[in-house]
């Protein structure tokens, strides 16, 4: 496809864009007013569903129980281009003030999922409103679960790639420490790998005033959990990166009793296999040697994680020159480094060549961050986020 051609469906794209912005909003807010937790998004589903209806676009559903893979021009020819929104919200009880709070006690779409559910359904409607040669072919996973509980796994479990398979993938997230209009990006790796890990430490329980004639799990997890933050700071290479939390810790029911067992939940991070291989076998290790000296029984056990997301570079080239493109120079920023936060896109970027982006989303009007009880975000991310995600569909398509 010639330069001329591609800038003539650009201003399509944009036009097409300006026209929807202000209905994807509103459907960021019914969504953010009514957030339902990962593999319980029926509500989310059927609106999704509705709206994709009006469009004419054909969807299967049923992908790991509420997701949704809709497919856009299905017959023409060239690559199949796959773009992935998240749609589940978080157990976290919203303190925003927004007029369009939510109204799901104890739920919140702390994360932007609902942005990104709205900027799915914007670059379905910008393909479908193209012409077949124009767009080429595109799948949209609506997918369920993202916070932690495998709705990337859960829908290729169910077959999503089994009749059609991407031959790329795009991804993307709210920044929320990027100005909107802005899109960030990093040529190694986007997130990093996320295995949470379970640890009891049994002792035997007896009188505090008799130590002698107990084995305190509460003592030997202390030196646990001082061990364990060595593993970074002397077992891990300074220029790499890694991160050993423990989040929470249980055990003990008064203050004159040394208990039976302790529990303890933490997760490990890191941007490469090998630190993340290395990791675990050092907390496997320190967790052996503080239980022979301590006199306690010590169980570790992992629990399923995710892996680091990256880019493939080629991939990566073309959706980052095309943001450049539609965005300007100095609105695509490179990145310094990779977030430790997680991303299960991670189940689609080491199967498919991918590129993922991450929105600028600073809130104008307030100091938050992801997963805060006040997260809002500035919603011209949305109408970024579409501009970007359909020209560098065609882009990837014309590329063929």
């Amino acid at each position: 496809m010639s330069p001329r051609a591609t800038s003539e469906i650009s201003s399509k794209i944009d036009a097409i864009v300006d026209e929807i912005s202000d209905e994807l909003i509103e459907i960021r807010r019914d969504l953010h007013r009514h957030p339902e937790l990962g593999f319980e998004e029926v509500r989310t589903s059927g609106q999704i569903q509705k709206y994709l209806d009006n469009l004419g676009i054909s969807y299967q559903t049923g992908y790991g129980k509420t997701g949704i893979a809709a497919l856009i021009n299905p017959e023409a020819a060239g690559r199949l281009v796959g773009i992935r929104g998240d749609i589940d919200a978080l157990p976290i009880t919203e303190e925003s003030d927004l007029p369009f709070a939510s109204e799901n006690k104890g739920v919140m779409h702390a994360c932007g999922h609902d942005a990104h559910t709205a900027i799915a359904l914007g670059v379905a409607t910008v393909l479908s409103r193209l012409s077949s040669d124009e767009a080429g072919r595109a799948m949209v996973l609506f997918q369920p679960a993202e916070e932690g509980l495998g709705g990337a796994r859960a829908m290729l479990a169910d077959g999503v790639f089994d009749q059609n398979k991407p031959d790329a993938m795009l991804g993307y997230h709210n920044w929320p420490l990027l100005d909107g209009g802005t899109v960030g990006w990093h040529p190694e790796v986007s997130f990093a790998s996320s295995d949470p890990f379970d640890i009891t430490v049994t002792g035997m329980s007896g009188h505090g005033a008799h130590p002698h004639l107990s084995v305190d799990p509460i003592v030997a997890t202390s030196q646990l959990i001082a061990q364990l933050q060595s593993i970074v700071s002397r077992e891990v290479a300074p220029l790499s990166s890694a991160v050993v939390t423990v989040g929470k810790i249980e055990g003990g029911t008064a203050r004159n009793q040394i208990p039976d067992t302790v529990t303890l939940q933490g997760a490990i991070r890191t941007h490469s296999e090998d630190v993340r291989a290395a990791t675990k076998e050092a907390i496997n290790r320190i967790a052996e040697g503080v239980a022979i000296a301590s006199r306690t029984k010590i169980d570790v056990a992992f629990l399923q994680g995710v892996g680091v997301v990256k880019s493939d570079p080629d991939i990566l080239e073309n959706v980052v020159g095309c943001a450049r493109d539609v965005l300007g120079e100095d609105n695509v920023i490179c990145l310094p480094q990779g977030s430790m936060g997680s991303e299960d896109f991670a189940e689609f970027s080491s199967r498919i060549p991918s590129a993922h982006l991450r929105i600028g989303s600073k809130a104008k009007d307030r100091k938050t961050m992801l997963h805060r009880s006040n997260f809002d975000l500035d919603e011209i991310c949305i109408a970024t986020a579409v501009r970007v995600i359909a020209n560098a569909v065609v882009r990837l398509n014309a590329a063929k």
